[in-house]
């Protein structure tokens, strides 16, 4: 099947003389073989290994039958909301029904049911019952592994595995756990015990079994839900504990999870170098996948974050370390790009969750608790030379057909105002127009909380960029994103910020209101008002004012003053 699509229908089942699947992925997103959808990439992976796989593509939900095209799976089913959250997806952070879905045929919104993961596993239930064996995934499965906050119902709600319908979960990385789920269900009837010591997988056993040993305890679910002071606890426990083993105890039931999975260099550069189309199926008949034109021609050069901010899920995803591809892979794959009937030089971007974080690595000989490598202050055994990037970005764009490489995934500025050959080389050569960074606020306390460094990074890497984008005789931007209501976020602050913004004659396109999604330190400090790290209390801003908080940025570049800001905020 190399250069082909996975199947998306019985037809082409059928016409590659199959008479039933081993696996059938289901996900929210448009069927796009592209290595940033997930389904794809658990599906490559997975026929890399000889397992025939099929891709059952956002089902209608009100026909239960559509999710059963091919039949009951030899092996399993493996559910996934998609590259998103499909709360997230579905609603902005009001509340309101987002009006487009950048991973749906055209970007019409509407075919990712809300809590799609729970909705997906029981239309399998209802066709095929207890025969089907269900392994959840993705981040929204992951990240509701636990009891943990829910902020559509502002409620706390339990473990997604005691109420969704699937028989595990796998959280983080899937990939690894996921060859191994296959390894052992082809060769196992008794899967449910066979899986359990696999890296990833998440169980559900009676409490009345022994506890694991050597691992960390939760408090119960029912402890969280009853009392602010036992969630804030929960989340530094998991937090802290990510390399053990984790429980919670629920309604006589006890949700186990084993320590997520981290792929080696080698399994990266395996991984990347599968045969992805980079196309959207032929079932679409040329709709654009709006979310695939973004990143058609971008290149990932590793794992993992170990900037630990108190707002992102991608640590409790992707864990803090970084992995990275080796250099000879990620010029394998730029190679191949080039040879895309569509590629016209241009590589949208060459990163990772950070991009500068390629290469970075620590000096330690065994795993710390500390969140992040970088706050309150850099760690002395973090390695985080800028020089192997900047070689990457080198290499990668004297690659024959590519014209231009861009950074267009957020960089840290605190690490690449250490180097000065790679700020020069990001201003003349690597900068699209518009260069994203993310400040996220200037107030000391609320950066904080935010676990950002509480130094003017932002102001000092803005005033070198700029000046060296003069020097090389362009026209361009940083394009910084920054939160409005984050826990300990006052109007006052956001005001503070505008008028920095007025006086570094910034215009801000983004300025994302809080929205608080399972898995952060943020959405357990809005939980519970306090601080889990510390018990402190922290202010929280729920209702009243959080859109006024967003607007304070968009109002900042009119000629009002301060006092007109406020006045106009106050009315609201």
């Amino acid at each position: 099947m190399t250069g082909s699509h996975l199947p998306a229908t019985r037809e082409e089942m059928l016409a590659l003389g199959w008479t039933c699947m081993d696996v059938v992925l289901v996900t929210g997103d448009a069927h796009v073989d592209h290595p940033s959808f997930p389904a794809a990439l658990l599906g490559r992976v997975l026929e890399a290994d000889g397992w025939k796989v099929g891709i059952v593509a956002r089902p209608d939900v009100r026909e239960p039958a559509t999710i059963a095209v091919f039949g009951l799976p030899r092996l399993f089913f493996g559910v996934t909301a998609g590259a998103l959250d499909s709360m997230v997806a579905n609603y902005t952070p009001l509340k309101k029904r987002r009006s487009d879905d950048p991973y749906a045929p055209e970007g019409i919104a509407g075919g990712r049911p809300d809590r799609a993961v729970t909705v997906y596993c029981n239309m399998i239930r209802k066709v095929f019952g207890k025969e089907a064996f269900i392994v959840a995934g993705g981040l929204e499965a992951g990240l509701r592994k636990f009891t943990h906050y829910d902020f559509w119902t502002d409620s706390v709600r339990r473990p997604l595995l005691m109420d969704c319908g699937a028989n595990i979960i796998v959280h983080g990385m899937g990939e690894g756990p996921i060859r191994e789920i296959a390894k052992r269900k082809a060769g196992s009837t008794d899967i449910a015990n066979t899986v359990k010591d696999i890296a990833g997988v998440v169980y559900r056993v009676p409490k009345r079994e022994a506890e694991p040993v050597g691992g960390a305890g939760l408090p119960s679910a029912e402890e969280v839900a009853g009392d602010p002071v036992a969630h804030a606890k929960a989340y530094r426990i998991l937090e802290e504990n990510r390399d053990k083993v984790i429980w919670q105890n629920c309604s006589g039931m006890r949700v186990i999870a084993n320590p997520g999975w981290t792929p080696t260099p080698k399994d990266l550069d395996g991984i990347y170098s599968l045969p992805f189309t980079r196309e959207a199926h032929p079932v679409y008949k040329g709709a654009i996948i709006p979310a695939l034109e973004t990143v058609r021609f971008s290149v990932t050069s590793h794992r993992g974050c170990f900037g630990g901010c108190a707002f992102c899920a991608i640590g409790a995803h992707q864990g803090k370390t970084i992995v990275s591809r080796s250099g000879s892979s990620i010029l394998h794959e730029i190679t191949r790009i080039s040879k895309h009937e569509k590629f016209r030089g241009t590589i949208n971007d060459l990163g990772g969750p950070t991009a500068n974080m390629y290469g970075s690595e620590c000096r330690a000989l065994k795993p710390c608790r500390r969140p992040s490598c970088l706050w309150p202050e850099q760690c002395g055994k973090l390695n985080a030379n800028q020089m192997p990037y900047l070689e990457l970005l080198k290499a990668a764009k004297k690659t024959p057909g590519v014209k231009h490489l861009f950074v267009s995934t957020g960089i840290r500025m605190d690490l690449a105002l250490s180097c000065e050959p790679f700020l020069y080389a990001l201003a003349f050569e690597h900068t699209s127009g518009h260069l994203k960074v993310a400040p996220e606020h200037i107030s000391p306390r609320v950066l904080e909380l935010m676990r950002k460094p509480i130094k003017n990074d932002f102001k000092a890497f803005l005033l070198k960029h700029r000046a060296l984008s003069k020097k090389a005789g362009k026209e361009q931007y940083v394009l910084p994103y920054f939160i409005a209501a984050h826990p300990g976020c006052t109007i006052d602050d956001m005001i503070e910020l505008a008028q920095f913004l007025k006086l570094e004659k910034i215009i801000v396109e983004q300025c994302q209101i809080f929205t608080p999604t399972p898995g952060t330190i943020s959405t357990a400090m809005y939980a519970t008002g306090l601080d889990p790290t510390t018990l402190e209390p922290v202010y929280v801003e729920k209702k009243p004012r959080r859109k006024e908080m967003q607007k304070a940025l968009i109002l900042y570049h009119l000629p009002e003053s301060r006092k007109l800001i406020a006045e106009a905020l106050a009315e609201k």
